[in-house]
């Protein structure tokens, strides 16, 4: 599994790129430790930069003729405002997404083949939707028959499993999400920097499959112990456990 995701990473990149990885490895590893004890406020901001950066680019994809700016702050206040008051619905957004990217791979690597792929190269000019339209049509046909149905079962899940039970789908999405950044990130700043310590993880799928299993339980758990309850307080030892319903 990671060998696979180590061929689809540039082994040439920029010292910038390499040091941008390293520091979103570090936040993928506070994320996967105590993101979940600051859910609402990471979650506004994300959505607030979310907001801004769509409603910048707004007026062009639709050719308005009004300034970036003005639809910008309004996008940053409309998502903002729905992360804050809409906590448990965002939430469960975004672990439907992590759960679904979590199937993606392993579904990826059993119907691609035994042919190595390499994604489509991209060229000055070309928009966002255009190249992704050339890089799902340049996947297997078994892939592109899979991976679709996969997903939407696993967003599905991600997002009935946050609203049944909403403590359990916080830290799991800050656990899930934060081991894939230290997966995704780690691997392309080890990749481009020391190449040679790739050799020194597990070699075989379920190994590696165990570790990230493994790492994604442990900060469940911590983070179940640290995340707020429902009156805003970390549970005292012993007394009864609250379940965060907002």
């Amino acid at each position: 599994m990671v060998q696979e995701i180590v061929q689809l990473l540039p082994k040439e990149v920029a010292t910038a790129a390499i040091v941008m990885a390293m520091m979103g490895t570090l936040f993928g590893a506070s994320l996967w430790l105590i993101g979940a004890r600051f859910s609402r406020s990471l979650l506004t901001l994300l959505m607030v930069a979310v907001g801004a950066g769509a409603g910048l680019m707004l007026p062009k994809w639709c050719g308005w003729a009004i300034d970036g700016w003005v639809t910008a702050i309004g996008g940053s206040l409309i998502l903002g405002a729905s992360a804050f008051f809409m906590h448990r619905f965002w939430v469960a957004v975004g672990l439907g997404l992590v759960v679904a990217a979590w199937v993606a791979l392993p579904v990826w690597i059993l119907t691609k083949g035994p042919e190595t792929w390499s994604p489509p190269k991209y060229e000055a000019g070309t928009t966002a939707i255009k190249y992704a339209r050339t890089l799902w049509q340049s996947a297997p046909a078994t892939t592109q028959k899979y991976l679709p149905p996969s997903c939407a079962i696993a967003m599905l899940s991600g997002l009935a499993s946050a609203f049944l039970w909403p403590r359990f789908g916080v830290v799991m999405l800050y656990s899930m999400t934060g081991v894939t950044l230290l997966l995704g990130l780690g691997l392309f700043a080890m990749n481009a920097s020391r190449p040679q310590w790739i050799g020194s993880l597990p070699a075989k799928p379920v190994p590696q499959a165990l570790t990230l299993f493994g790492m994604v339980a442990f900060g469940a758990v911590l983070q179940w112990r640290i995340a707020p309850s429902k009156n805003g307080k970390k549970r005292e030892k012993g007394k009864p456990n609250v379940t965060r319903d907002d």
